[in-house]
């Protein structure tokens, strides 16, 4: 079976999309879900997954909320700290 390679933002070289990671941030950029890259094939098809009704995927579209596809490095750095609620976003909402 072939494997779907995937030119991510930022990084120098395709990698497979099945060792990335697709994450749905908020307004501020605080990480609020995530899922396996081969989950989807495509931003849309992923906030579909993450926000399946239309009307709450067009207001979080609205308030800034984004989708992206990170590597694991990527992923390790911008994400997983808003997880472990050690991120930036979480200290200066509070």
């Amino acid at each position: 079976m072939p494997e779907l390679m995937v030119q991510i933002e930022g990084q120098p070289t395709p990698v497979r999309l099945a060792d990335c990671f697709w994450v749905l941030t908020d307004g501020r950029g605080c990480a609020s879900g995530s899922m396996v890259g081969h989950s989807a094939a495509t931003e849309e098809a992923a906030h579909q997954d993450f926000t399946p009704r239309t009307r709450d995927r067009d207001r979080q579209t609205r308030q800034g909320w984004r989708v992206r596809l990170l590597s694991k490095e990527q992923w390790r750095q911008d994400a997983g700290p808003c997880f472990l609620g050690e991120c930036q976003h979480r200290k200066v909402a509070a």
